[in-house]
């Protein structure tokens, strides 16, 4: 409604589409069937390439959403080259049941990324107390890195509305 110019980036461990920003309804169209069909190439994350395309892709400053759940490493020096240059903000995307990891028994798990496979006893209290300190641990770092590129951080979560923490951002924003 603002007539703002709304681009879109898409990326695995490449860049996978890149649509530049445009004004329009038919523009805005085109971006959300490109999600909505999107099928990636590729099932590995490396959230550098992205922040290095876009640094180099946007002349102007520009307003970035990055969503993603941020589980990935070495990104932290792309992510403040861009966040010197544009004004961007961590959608953090958590799942449920990432966080706290049923009780049920034992379980062949598979690394979406890389394919390899694990047996786990989930059940386990040796595991589910070193499943949360991990956890926890990337929590902190990613937050810590998050704050040390000054990029402002929402959290949205799987199970839940993600429209309420967005709207609550930018009124906290608004008021800033």
């Amino acid at each position: 409604k603002n007539n703002d110019r709304i681009g879109l980036l898409l990326f695995s461990d490449q860049v996978e589409h890149f649509v530049p920003p445009k004004k329009g309804r038919g523009h805005v169209h085109r971006i959300l069937r490109d999600i909505l069909f999107f099928e990636p190439i590729s099932r590995k994350t490396k959230l550098s390439v992205a922040f290095e395309h876009l640094r180099h892709a946007l002349n102007k400053k520009t307003n970035i959403f990055i969503f993603s759940d941020f589980v990935d490493q070495h990104y932290e020096q792309s992510l403040r080259f861009l966040a010197k240059k544009h004004d961007t903000v961590a959608v953090v995307v958590e799942d449920a049941f990432e966080k706290e990891f049923p009780k049920i028994g034992i379980v062949d798990m598979e690394d979406a990324e890389s394919g390899d496979l694990i047996t786990v006893d989930t059940s386990d209290p040796v595991f589910q107390k070193q499943y949360r300190e991990q956890n926890l641990q990337k929590i902190k770092q990613r937050d810590q890195e998050l704050k040390k590129s000054n990029v402002d951080r929402v959290l949205v979560k799987t199970d839940s509305d993600f429209v309420d923490p967005l709207v609550q951002y930018f009124q906290a924003r608004h008021r800033r």
